[in-house]
């Protein structure tokens, strides 16, 4: 890449950048044009701006990518290269939403995940879309945790606790999880609520009362 021509390097970067917004559906695509940007971020100022490279933005959408993929490793790496570059990770808009997104889903606390991806504090129509892609591991979490918490719940209290549209669509995911259905109630794994023991268990209980509540919340205002 030449760095000699400021002109060439706006024209690479704004083609770059393009072609990034189009790749947003295409996580290793985006993974992709997310480094080639990288050199642009060591230029000076005067050739290009923070602003004008967008790299908070970028770097927040990449953030939320890894959690996307789960990699939190590689989330937490990235985190620490911006704490050590000096980034105000929690102060900017575009990198404080993967960070906090990522704190509530260590902390098990998916009703705070819900109500941030439902709300104005997704910062563009870009992480909208990676939020979207998101909810199904927030689903297999939440699943997950009910497993530990609960041997069984209603069908139409998982249909809110997940999220979904319909009841039909609880049958199919509990399918997909191996759960059984029966007079409608969803019977858990019994070896998930054996293995989940003390603490655990009492966290992942939290969790799901916290999710079911903002679910039901919902409910009311609509």
């Amino acid at each position: 890449m030449d760095c000699g021509d400021a002109g060439y390097k706006y024209g690479d970067h704004d083609g770059l950048m393009s072609k990034l917004c189009r790749a947003c559906f295409y996580p290793e695509a985006f993974t992709r044009y997310v480094h080639l940007l990288e050199p642009f971020y060591n230029l000076p100022t005067n050739v290009l701006s923070p602003a004008d490279s967008q790299r908070a933005k970028i770097t927040g959408l990449f953030l939320l990518l890894l959690l996307v993929k789960g990699d939190y490793a590689g989330f937490h790496t990235e985190l620490e290269a911006l704490e050590i570059q000096g980034a105000d990770v929690e102060g900017d808009p575009f990198l404080g939403y993967p960070v906090r997104l990522e704190r509530w889903l260590m902390e098990g606390s998916y009703d705070q995940v819900w109500k941030a991806m439902r709300s104005r504090e997704v910062p563009s129509e870009e992480f909208g879309i990676f939020s979207e892609i998101l909810i199904p591991r927030i689903r297999a979490e939440i699943a997950s945790c009910s497993e530990r918490a609960y041997p069984s719940l209603p069908v139409s209290s998982t249909k809110d606790l997940l999220f979904l549209d319909s009841e039909g669509a609880v049958v199919q995911f509990a399918q997909s999880r191996g759960w059984v259905v029966r007079d409608g109630r969803i019977y858990f794994p019994a070896q998930a609520v054996v293995k989940a023991e003390g603490e655990e268990r009492e966290i992942s209980h939290r969790a799901i009362e916290n999710t079911l509540g903002y679910a039901r919340e919902l409910e009311t205002i609509v």
